[in-house]
Parts: structure tokens; C-alpha cells; sequence
């Protein structure tokens, strides 16, 4: 764990990982740096579904780009009621711990291609919103963080509150499957049932995922704060409004760092 500066590779080379909650953004600006720039974008979300839809998931293969996940989330798909669209929670957590192991994977692969080639430059890593499940920011030896930022300058993207509760509501008009860290999905389904009416194979899976988005968004904050901290810089939603070019990224990184640095 060290304070990012100018001299830093990632910085360097303009190599840099977007970190944040699903919603923030992240895509959103590696598409503008792809386009506008031609800068490399390594999807991480689209990484994990080409090493998970294999054999019997084949089919989700179809229609799945960079700009349509939506099959990630099929595969992950909901606890509860089969006649509402769910699956057994044992069948759940399986494929939460395979969607694991794959972003992971996915994670390390994006380093790989810095470590074969240390020169590549203009490369942004757009990493799944679950990442801050997999790691413990406060280690200076997490295998993930480390690894991200020896070959990229870790940004995490932050917002108001206010535009943490557009998230919330508008994941209350549409809930999608969300990837959660075992203990806390765990406690988070015996919490949920201890206060349904509803036996484990009536739950409606929307429901559950309402109660544990609202938990996990917290939880998820809190994460991202500490890894900002602790592995990277930190960037304002509102800031990135003003972001149109690599130049104007690189800008408001620089003024970030610099700020870091004398904090």
C-alpha cells in the first residue's frame, strides 16, 4: 500500500482501473476513452462471462457484448420461488462462488497483459462492481490490489448521497442479481427469512434482493472508501461530468494525486 504519485507506472503509462459501485459510471467513461481516444478498454464483467458461459451456459454466449451484460446477471439469478423466476439458495450460492473465481480470474488476467508487454500504454480496466467483495483493503498483501496497482493507478469512483439513492430506487423498479461475499450472504438470507411470513420455496426473489441491496450498498461504500485510502485516488461523480477526453481525465487525476500527496 503506497500513495499513488506521478511517478507511478500507472500513471505513466495512462493505465488506469475504474473502481465503484455498478452505476457510477465506470463503463460509462472507458466507452468515452475507447471512442474518443482509442484508448484499450478490458472489460472485467465481460472477461467473467467469457470464462463462465461454457458447456451447459453456452447459450448466454448469444447477444453478450460489452454493452449488453445483461446474461451475467441471468446466470446469476435470484433466490426464491421457482414460479416467480427463482432458484434454490443452494444452487444460488453456487454460482456466486463460480462468479468468483471467474472475476478473479478476469481481475488478474487484465495485470497479465501489462506484465507480458510492461510498455502497453492508454489501457483503462473497467472491474465489476462486486470487486470490493473479494478483497480486504486494510492487507497490504491482498493478491488483487496489489496486483492492480503495480500495473494500473487504482481510481475509485465516488457520488453524493443523493445519487446513491438514484441506485437504490432505481433498483427498486428493476432488481437485478448482485454478487455477494458468502458470510454476508448467508447472514444476510437468515436474516430475510426470519422476517417472512413466506417458507424458503414462496419467496418472492425480488423481494430478497431489495433487502439485501439496500445492506450491501452500505456495506459496499464503506469498502470502496477504505481502497481508495489505502491503494489508489478517489474521483467525485460530479467531477467527472467535466470529463470528455483522456486529457481532461488525466487532468483531474493529476490534481487528485497531487492533492493526496500533500494530505
Amino acid at each position: 500500500m503506497k500513495i499513488p504519485n506521478n511517478e507511478t507506472p500507472g500513471f505513466q503509462f495512462k493505465r488506469i482501473a475504474l473502481l465503484g459501485m455498478s452505476g457510477l459510471g465506470k463503463t460509462f467513461i472507458s466507452q468515452n476513452l475507447s471512442k474518443n481516444d482509442n484508448w484499450s478498454h478490458y472489460s472485467v464483467d465481460y472477461e467473467i462471462g467469457k470464462l463462465l458461459f461454457k458447456n451447459e451456459h453456452e447459450n448466454l454466449f448469444e447477444g453478450f457484448t460489452i454493452d449488453n451484460l445483461t446474461n451475467l446477471s441471468n446466470f446469476l439469478g435470484k433466490p426464491g420461488s421457482s414460479s416467480k423466476g427463482g432458484i434454490k439458495f443452494s444452487e444460488y450460492v453456487l454460482r456466486q462462488r463460480l462468479h468468483c473465481e471467474a472475476e478473479k480470474e478476469a481481475t488478474l488476467n487484465a495485470c497479465s497483459l501489462i506484465e507480458k508487454s510492461p510498455d502497453l500504454s492508454e489501457l483503462v480496466c473497467d472491474t465489476s462492481g462486486s470487486i470490493c467483495e473479494l478483497v480486504n483493503p486494510s492487507d497490504k498483501e491482498d493478491k488483487l490490489l496489489t496486483s492492480l496497482s503495480r500495473n494500473f493507478l487504482i481510481i475509485c469512483l465516488e457520488a453524493p448521497d443523493s445519487i446513491y439513492q438514484v441506485l437504490i430506487d432505481r433498483f427498486l423498479a428493476r432488481p437485478k442479481p448482485m454478487y455477494y461475499e458468502e458470510n454476508f450472504l448467508h447472514s444476510l438470507w437468515q436474516t430475510f427469512k426470519v422476517g417472512s411470513k413466506d417458507t424458503e420455496d414462496k419467496i418472492n426473489p425480488d423481494d430478497f434482493m431489495i433487502f439485501g441491496f439496500k445492506a450491501l450498498i452500505e456495506r459496499r461504500k464503506a469498502i470502496y472508501d477504505m481502497i481508495a485510502k489505502n491503494w489508489g485516488i478517489r474521483l467525485n461523480f460530479e467531477n467527472l461530468r467535466n470529463v470528455k477526453t483522456a486529457a481532461d481525465l488525466m487532468e483531474a487525476v493529476q490534481s487528485e494525486i497531487e492533492s493526496k500527496v500533500k494530505s
